[in-house]
């Protein structure tokens, strides 16, 4: 029994122990589950916060993008290279090759859906933010893959589009590949050409872009960017070549020079030379003398003396008896004024070896301020060569520039016959005759129309024999500036522009071009121009001069003719527009001094008299203002305006019915000439013969729209006889020339408060 109960009560504990033990474990799952959901509650907190902060990143990328609508596909070009680099890299199945290339095809695909390539107007192709950085994953995807741009299976269009972008990146490399994979699929898409091009000019290397040059001119054979950049880098090196872009040009009408003097250098060279100073130079250092000298002269064309002058000395270095070689070492060292004699010794070393070096070596004697020893040069050549036209022809210019005018024009006839078919000697001989028309035109006030006509004829004939002289053309456009033909003038301007771009003197006749036709702003941008190169010629205050007194600048024009004349006293138009500047400002006394200058060294300048009798009528000297008016009448009785002055000074002196002759012959020369009209309506108000006097000074308004004397005078006699109706719209007539003329306005006030309001009809109110 006693077992049977202790049995019994060990299964109690047992059962008791059990159920203790379910109740501890139920209270710790129960406390378990209450962490479990404070937990889920924060989580859920932490969730819903991040749940909205996404929610408004969202809204704000969509926002943005919004307004940048061609970066919203931007995400998909991301995805579609993330899928490509898990693909290709990140997963241990290995992918087939042509796997490969599908992956790397659409991975490229996808960035070429933003990149359309389309340039817009100035030729700049747009490229979407956030792009170029996609395009940099994609050049890693395919150097990690070890692609190459013909693995990729895309158009010729695609190929050239994915170049643009590795170039926009700086992967030339990269790019170029492309560039040639687009051209051999689509041969006639010359913009794969263009890049590849642009490329080689960045790389200075100049056989590459030799080939794609010629590719891109079997494309398009009439592309003139092209034939001149090609003409320019073959220059001295494939004549063939060179003359055939010449000629197709020629028949396009374009004018080209490639000549080391005049051509402007297009971006090739200057990029080239970049480049080469970032590579190493020995990998492009030329093995022949030719190849130094070629690369000397081009250095030269970009302005780089001291590179070039190394160049040419390695060229000398390898063959000693290279003439060409010698004379560009001339020209290099005449540009130091300290290697002078080094340049000339180098000039006699390239004669000797049979150069033609007279021209260079007179030009650096002249450049040095000995004109003796560069005419000596010359007088020297031409005593053993008279038929050197280019000798002669420097020889005459040598002596022009020194003064020699009448030693100038011997040397040009003494040539023989056969020098006459060089065009050099012909712009010279024009060159002598436009001096002998202008020294005319200081001493009578025109031009010598059969000199200007033997001028043309010469700069035409140099035309006939080098269409391709610069100067020829400058000088015919002067020629016909003289005669009053300014659009032919400015058609020749262009010719000599395109030929000569550098010439100084360019930009000084097209000023004086635009000053003839009024364009003011113009002119002054151009002799600005003229004045970086030519800032101590008298020119450019003289033509600034004409500006301001044109403008009404007479205090600024005064001081500029003044410079001209403080460095050539004898200059007579800058003297002559000082003068009349100095009247129209009052300044009497200087005008007078200017005017006597000139009546004493060019007695026969008609306008010289012409100003010192008006200068002598505003100081009131009218005897003396006669008596220079008829000295000038005697050498033109036909002068007009000298004979209106006349009349005036006889008007002055109580001579009035003597005033009458000289009025009538001025208006039986020039009908249209309103001051003659006006001053003899004022000759017939003194007489009386008001009917004659408002029927002149009608003529004069009538041919000068402008005159507002005239129009005061109509109007003042309309007031006077009571036509109110004519005399307002007379005054109205003088406002329209003058709208702040007080007089005017108050006798318009006038005229209309006499006439009053209309008077009431009486009828129809009754």
């Amino acid at each position: 029994m006693e077992d049977s109960t202790l049995g019994v009560l060990t299964l109690y504990a047992l059962l008791g122990l059990a159920l203790l033990t379910l109740w501890l474990r139920h209270q710790a799952v129960l406390r378990q589950r209450e962490r479990m959901r404070d937990k889920l509650g924060s989580l859920q907190g932490d969730l819903s916060d991040t749940s909205q902060r996404l929610d408004l990143l969202s809204r704000g990328v969509d926002t943005v993008l919004s307004e940048t609508p061609g970066m919203q596909g931007l995400l998909d070009a991301h995805k579609s290279l993330e899928s490509a680099e898990t693909l290709l890299f990140e997963q241990d199945v290995n992918v087939s090759s042509s796997e490969s290339v599908a992956i790397a095809s659409h991975a490229a695909k996808t960035i070429l859906v933003h990149y359309p390539g389309l340039a817009d107007d100035d030729g700049h192709k747009e490229v979407v933010p956030g792009l170029l950085p996609l395009v940099e994953r994609l050049d890693a995807i395919l150097n990690e893959a070890e692609m190459q741009s013909e693995d990729l299976e895309l158009t010729g269009d695609q190929h050239r589009r994915l170049g643009e972008l590795f170039h926009g990146i700086d992967r030339t490399i990269r790019a170029s590949d492309f560039y040639r994979r687009a051209h051999s699929l689509s041969a006639e898409d010359a913009d794969a050409l263009r890049s590849l091009a642009t490329i080689h000019r960045e790389e200075g290397n100049m056989e590459a872009l030799d080939r794609n040059l010629e590719r891109l001119l079997a494309v398009d054979p009439d592309d003139v960017g092209v034939l001149k950049e090609q003409a320019l880098l073959l220059s001295g090196t494939d004549e063939k070549r060179v003359t055939r872009n010449h000629r197709r040009m020629e028949a396009l009408g374009v004018e080209f020079d490639i000549s080391l003097s005049a051509t402007e250098l297009s971006d090739i060279v200057e990029r080239a030379r970049e480049a080469n100073t970032e590579i190493d130079p020995r990998a492009t250092e030329p093995e022949t003398s030719s190849g130094w000298l070629e690369r000397a002269a081009k250095l030269l064309m970009i302005g780089e003396i001291t590179v070039a002058l190394e160049s040419v000395e390695n060229a000398l270095e390898v063959n000693p008896d290279n003439g060409e070689a010698w004379m560009l070492h001339a020209k290099l060292l005449s540009v130091d004024k300290d290697r002078m004699k080094e340049a000339l010794q180098s000039i006699r070393r390239a004669t000797a070896l049979g150069e033609y070096g007279v021209i260079l070596e007179s030009e650096i004697f002249e450049n040095d301020g000995r004109l003796d020893a560069a005419r000596a040069v010359l007088e020297e050549r031409l005593e053993t060569n008279p038929e050197d036209a280019e000798a002669r022809a420097r020889l005459s210019l040598v002596l022009l520039r020194a003064g020699a005018n009448e030693w100038s024009r011997k040397v040009l006839d003494e040539a023989p016959p056969e020098s006459w078919e060089s065009a050099p000697l012909h712009v010279m001989d024009g060159r002598l005759n436009l001096l002998t028309s202008e020294n005319h035109r200081d001493n009578t006030g025109h031009h010598d129309q059969l000199v200007l006509l033997d001028a043309l004829v010469a700069f035409d004939a140099a035309i006939d024999r080098d269409r391709e002289s610069g100067l020829a053309w400058l000088g015919r456009a002067r020629s016909l500036r003289y005669q009053d033909a300014p659009n032919e003038s400015e058609v020749a301007l262009t010719r000599a522009r395109r030929l000569i771009p550098e010439h100084p003197s360019i930009p000084l006749e097209e000023a004086q071009l635009c000053l003839d036709l009024g364009r003011l702003e113009q002119a002054d941008t151009l002799v600005a121009e003229a004045a970086t190169q030519l800032n101590d010629h008298s020119a450019i205050p003289f033509i600034r001069g004409l500006i301001a007194a044109r403008q009404n600048r007479l205090t600024e024009s005064i001081s500029l003719f003044s410079k001209v004349l403080a460095s050539d006293p004898d200059h007579v138009r800058a003297r002559l527009n000082r003068c009349s500047a100095s009247l129209l400002k009052g300044d009497l006394a200087e005008a007078l001094d200017d005017a006597d200058y000139l009546v004493t060294n060019h007695p026969g300048l008609d306008m010289a008299r012409l100003r010192r009798s008006e200068v002598l009528m505003s100081h009131g000297d009218w005897d003396e203002a006669e008596a220079e008016l008829r000295r000038l009448l005697e050498n033109r009785p036909e002068h007009t305006m000298a004979l209106v002055h006349l009349g005036t000074c006889l008007i002055a002196r109580d001579r009035a019915e003597q005033a009458e002759k000289p009025l009538n012959t001025a208006l039986q020369i020039d009908p249209t000439h309103s001051d003659a009209w006006y001053q003899r309506g004022l000759l017939y108000l003194d007489f009386g013969r008001l009917e004659d006097s408002m029927h002149d000074f009608e003529n004069a308004a009538e041919n000068d729209e402008h005159h507002i004397d005239a129009r005061l005078r109509i109007a003042s006699l309309l007031h006077e006889s009571e036509d109110k109706k004519g005399a307002a719209a007379a005054w109205r007539k003088v406002l329209d020339v003058d709208p702040e003329h007080r007089l005017a306005r108050r006798r318009l006030e006038e005229c209309r408060e006499r006439s009053g309001p209309p008077k009431p009809n009486s009828q129809a109110e009754g």
